[in-house]
């Protein structure tokens, strides 16, 4: 598809990606997904290829990568109509880059010999992955340049943190370049789910390593590298951290309090995170769907489409993974949040 005047490239964009959503495995057309009995029936339902004739084990990675590279290759076949994509359209795939990034440096310090799995997303990538295993030069002129020497493997989190932060001002940067009649919604959408992810990072290190609110506070994601306590994508997050995780009546005001996990009266309750995360991605991609049309000539269907197409990526490598290890359809379903998961 050759790039188009911006005005001719929002048109088609707008109305390629909406038929495209159509035939998307969201919502309650996600069930169709958790209906098959082998990864066999659920790729052919998937994809045209053949079925790759191998073991149970590689089938369901060799299915994830074609869902994973269909993504990729729809999404590009978008953004490419532009010239010039808004900034915010390859923030979003830089985070595919900014995971893999993690994985490289991990793979580096265990002096491993061979490039790790990777998800590519050419030719929007940060990373130059053909300098293998030269780390300074695959990070080379890109905001990840400062990571050009792999650390010791104990201390990979500490660069892994740096780097989610160096992602998360990416996208903010890239917000704010959104155009001007959607970028507040579009902003409070992707903020939000920043928010969430702060709220329950926090909330995870409290359980589950017993960290104090001292060590959590500089592990949270800011919107700048300044890591100000009034910087609105922890303030939230910040409120959690001294309320008591098995009390529910304590968490009844919290602003996020349909997120919680349900409570029955006279029953020892926790705070469950992964719950929380889970009952948020539902709300998330409703958003996301329900603004997908309210700013049609504009970056935002984009945004939305990505958001939803996502969601529907993570459905099929749950389904995916399902069968594999023959987990219930009913139980594999909740864990993407089909069901329903909301308390109020």
């Amino acid at each position: 598809m050759a790039m188009m005047d911006k005005s001719a490239a929002d048109s088609y964009v707008y109305a390629k990606a909406s038929g495209m959503l159509a035939k998307s495995y969201v919502g309650d057309r996600a069930r169709e997904l958790f209906s098959f009995n082998s990864l066999q029936e659920l790729w052919s339902f998937l994809f045209k290829a053949e079925v790759p004739v191998v073991p149970e084990a590689l089938l369901a990675r060799a299915l994830e990568k074609e869902a994973f590279d269909t993504f990729v290759f729809q999404y590009r076949k978008l953004i490419e109509c532009y010239s010039e994509p808004n900034p915010v359209l390859t923030a979003l795939l830089h985070g595919y880059d900014y995971e893999n990034i993690k994985d490289i440096g991990a793979a580096i310090s265990l002096k491993e010999s061979k490039l790790p799995e990777i998800n590519r997303i050419n030719p929007f990538n940060l990373i130059n992955y053909d300098k293998w295993p030269d780390l300074k030069a695959m990070t080379a002129e890109t905001p990840l340049e400062w990571y050009s020497s792999a650390v010791d493997i104990k201390d990979q989190h500490l660069i892994n943190h740096k780097i989610d932060c160096q992602n998360v001002i990416e996208m903010i940067k890239a917000l704010d370049k959104v155009e001007l009649s959607c970028r507040k919604d579009v902003k409070k959408l992707v903020s939000e789910k920043l928010i969430i992810e702060n709220i329950v990072w926090a909330l995870r290190l409290r359980l589950y390593y017993n960290m104090s609110s001292e060590e959590i506070i500089p592990l949270l994601a800011y919107s700048t590298s300044e890591k100000d306590l009034k910087d609105y994508l922890v303030q939230d997050a910040l409120k959690v951290l001294d309320l008591p995780l098995d009390d529910h009546d304590s968490w009844k005001k919290w602003k996020y309090s349909r997120l919680l996990n349900p409570h029955d009266e006279g029953s020892p309750w926790t705070v469950d995170p992964g719950w929380i995360a889970t009952a948020f991605k539902t709300v998330y991609v409703g958003k996301a769907r329900r603004m997908f049309h309210q700013y049609p000539f504009t970056c935002c269907p984009i945004v939305c489409w990505f958001i939803i197409k996502q969601d529907e990526l993570d459905n099929i490598r749950t389904a995916s993974e399902s069968l594999r290890l023959n987990i219930d359809s009913s139980q594999a379903m909740r864990t993407v949040g089909i069901m329903e998961v909301n308390n109020g």
